[in-house]
C-alpha cells in the first residue's frame, strides 16, 4: 500500500473514533441535546418520551360543605378604597389538588350576604344600598386580599353589585367559566411549586353614606329575624369548591343539559317546588366509582311584587323528589339553600347554582339532580311568582372514571 493511502486509512479511522465518543457522549446526557432536563417532550408528565401521551386527569374537591364563612361581616367603609377586605371562604393547601405548569384550575363558589336593614326599617346606618365586592384569588399567603401582589394571581374578575335593602338578600355566583386559570410556567406563582397554595374568596363592601368607622356592616349568610334588635347572622349559606383539569379537552367533557319550555307557577307559601330534574345519564344507567361532575343551573323568575324566592340542588333516585340526598357520593349534600329577593323592578331575577360531587362507589340508576324553588313574601301580603323553565337549565359536565387522578 502507497504511503498516501495509508495516510489515507488512518484519517478516516480517527474521524470515525470522534464520532463513536460524541455519540457515546449524547447518550450519557439523554439524548437530544437542544433539550433541557433530559430531552423529553416538555408537555408529557415525568420528562416522558415525545412518542408518550400526556396524562389526562382531573380532581375536584368539594371543600367544607358546612359553615363553610369564615366572617360573619363585612365592614362598610366610606370608599372602595378605604374598604376593609375579608377573607369570606378559604381552601388551604389540603383542600387543593397538586399543580402543575398546563393545569387549569377554577374555583367555582357561591355565597349570599344580607343588608342590615330590611326594606321597611329606620335607623342609624340604613337609607343607602351597600356596594359590595367578590373576587378569588390563588395565594401563597392564605391571608392574602388582593390578586396583584407577588404571591397571588386572580382566579376571578371582581363581581360587584349593589345589594339595596328591597333585595335585602344578594348572591355571588362564580360558575367554572368565571373563576378559572391556567396556570402558565412562566408565570407560576412560588407556592404552586411548593404545593403550599391556599384559594381566598374575598369580600368588601362600601357607601360614601356608611356611618365613620366601619360600624355598619354588611351580613355574610341571612339574618335570623330582626338583625338589628338580635344581631344574628345565620351562615351555611356558601360554598367554595376546587376543579383542576391536566392536560384536559372538550371531547374528556360529558357535557349535558335539561330545560323544560313554559312558565311555572311557584306558591308563596315556602313550599318546595320541584324546577327541573336531571338525569345524569341519557339511558338511565347509574353512576361509577370514581365518576367526577359538575354541575350548573340558571333558574329566570319572574315576580309581581316583592318576594323572597330560594333554591336547593340535591341528588335523588326520584324525579320527581323535593328533597333528599344520595349516599355512596362525596359530598352527599351537594348544594347550599340560599336566594334572593326578587322585586317588580328587578324582575325577572336570575338565580344560578353550581356544585362538585364524585361516586365513591358504584350506585345502581337512574340518578338526578333535582332543583326546588321555594317563595314567601316576608311580612306577609301577595305576590305573584312564577319560574321561566324555558329561560333557564340544568347542566351537567362528567368526568370519566380513569380520569380521576
Amino acid at each position: 500500500m502507497s504511503p498516501r493511502l495509508l495516510l489515507l486509512v488512518a484519517a478516516l479511522a480517527a474521524c470515525s473514533h470522534e464520532l463513536e465518543k460524541q455519540a457515546d457522549e449524547d447518550d450519557d446526557i439523554g439524548g437530544d441535546v437542544d433539550a433541557p432536563d433530559g430531552g423529553g417532550d416538555l408537555d408529557a408528565p415525568d420528562g416522558g418520551g415525545s412518542d408518550e401521551q400526556p396524562v389526562k386527569a382531573v380532581l375536584l374537591r368539594p371543600g367544607p360543605t358546612d359553615d363553610a364563612e369564615l366572617v360573619k361581616l363585612l365592614p362598610v367603609a366610606r370608599s372602595e378604597s378605604d374598604a376593609s377586605r375579608r377573607v369570606v371562604m378559604r381552601l388551604g393547601p389540603d383542600d387543593i389538588p397538586d399543580l402543575a405548569p398546563g393545569d387549569r384550575l377554577a374555583a367555582p363558589a357561591e355565597v349570599q350576604v344580607t343588608t342590615r336593614c330590611d326594606v321597611s326599617q329606620v335607623a342609624p346606618g340604613c337609607g343607602y344600598n351597600p356596594n359590595v365586592a367578590a373576587q378569588v384569588i390563588l395565594v401563597g399567603d392564605p391571608d392574602d386580599t388582593h390578586a396583584d401582589g407577588d404571591g397571588s394571581v386572580a382566579l376571578s374578575d371582581k363581581l360587584e353589585l349593589s345589594c339595596t335593602s328591597a333585595e335585602h338578600h344578594c348572591k355571588f355566583v362564580f360558575p367554572v367559566s368565571a373563576a378559572s386559570r391556567v396556570l402558565e410556567d412562566g408565570g407560576l406563582l412560588p407556592c404552586v411549586k411548593d404545593d403550599r397554595c391556599s384559594i381566598n374568596l374575598v369580600m368588601w363592601a362600601w357607601h360614601p353614606d356608611a356611618r365613620a368607622g366601619g360600624v355598619d356592616g354588611v351580613l355574610v349568610g341571612e339574618n335570623e329575624g330582626d338583625y338589628l334588635q338580635n344581631g344574628v347572622v345565620q351562615g351555611d349559606k356558601g360554598r367554595l369548591m376546587v376543579v383542576r383539569e391536566r392536560n384536559i379537552g372538550a371531547d374528556d367533557r360529558d357535557e349535558r343539559e335539561t330545560s323544560v319550555s313554559g312558565s311555572l307557577s311557584i306558591p308563596t307559601t315556602a313550599t318546595a317546588t320541584l324546577l327541573y330534574s336531571h338525569p345524569l345519564k341519557p339511558d338511565g344507567g347509574g353512576l361509577k366509582k370514581d365518576e367526577q361532575y359538575v354541575v350548573e343551573a340558571k333558574v329566570l323568575t319572574a315576580v309581581s311584587d316583592r318576594a323572597r324566592f330560594s333554591t336547593r340542588m340535591f341528588l335523588t333516585r326520584d324525579k320527581n323528589a323535593i328533597d333528599g340526598h344520595l349516599d355512596g357520593v362525596n359530598p352527599t349534600s351537594i348544594g347550599e339553600h340560599n336566594g334572593v329577593n326578587c322585586t317588580s323592578g328587578t324582575s325577572p331575577c336570575t338565580t344560578r347554582k353550581v356544585s362538585v360531587f364524585r361516586a365513591e362507589q358504584d350506585i345502581s340508576g337512574p340518578v338526578y339532580v333535582n332543583i326546588v324553588g321555594i317563595s314567601e313574601v316576608p311580612g306577609g301580603g301577595g305576590a305573584s311568582v312564577s319560574v321561566k323553565r324555558g329561560d333557564g337549565y340544568l347542566r351537567s359536565t362528567r368526568y370519566a372514571p380513569s380520569l380521576k387522578n
